[in-house]
């Protein structure tokens, strides 16, 4: 089952609450009120909700009964809700209004893809703004289709000795070791209307942009 989690409005793209009513949502702290003014009855909210003033938070109260956590937590609002998505039963978790805001917080996201429950529990991430799209790829195969909207693609090794090939892409690579701090799978492009991702060995983020 897929979600989408909804942390905030910044760099949404362009009417996606408009296309995706119909899909299930989740508010991540003021999340949740960006659902309620497009008309959206998230499935669960989350959050210390203080980024909502003292009337936003009544009207969350009266309208989804939201039960705030504290503010000093081990856990971000986005890794709670996250967890919670997990426990409802969704294994294909996408996360909107987490990037453009804090990097330490852009950073905590990423952590979040790598916990390794979820990666032994097979749940699929993408984080998505109007301009990247990020997921993590473990070792398998992997597709991906060209795509106008985000035409360059990126790979960044996240442990150390990672080994990838790349097929139907503009630069492709057959067995290549990556370390952490490699650049030479930065920026490609997808030259057939499908290309393919072997990851032998680690894992990477593969970062799709559209400039």
């Amino acid at each position: 089952m897929k979600v989408n989690l909804l942390c905030s409005k910044r760099l949404l793209p362009h009417q996606l609450l408009y296309h995706r009513k119909e899909e299930d949502w989740a508010g991540i702290d003021r999340g949740a009120l960006v659902l309620l003014e497009q008309g959206i009855k998230p499935v669960f909210s989350v959050g210390d909700f203080d980024s909502v003033n003292d009337e936003e938070r009544h009207i969350l109260k009266e309208q989804l009964n939201i039960r705030p956590v504290k503010a000093e937590k081990d856990d971000t609002d986005l890794a709670l809700g996250v967890e919670q998505a997990v426990q409802c039963g969704y294994s294909d978790i996408h996360i909107f209004g987490a990037t453009g805001g804090r990097l330490d917080h852009f950073m905590g996201v990423i952590q979040i893809l790598q916990k390794p429950q979820y990666i032994n529990q097979r749940i699929h991430f993408k984080v998505i703004d109007e301009r990247n799209e990020i997921k993590l790829l473990n070792v398998g195969i992997h597709k991906v289709e060209k795509n106008s909207s985000y035409p360059y693609i990126s790979f960044i090794p996240l442990c150390e000795d990672v080994v990838i090939s790349l097929k139907d892409f503009k630069y492709n690579l057959n067995h290549e070791h990556l370390n952490v701090g490699s650049t030479l799978t930065i920026s490609n492009e997808v030259e057939s209307n499908t290309a393919t991702i072997i990851v032998e060995r680690g894992r990477v983020l593969q970062m799709r942009s559209s400039d």
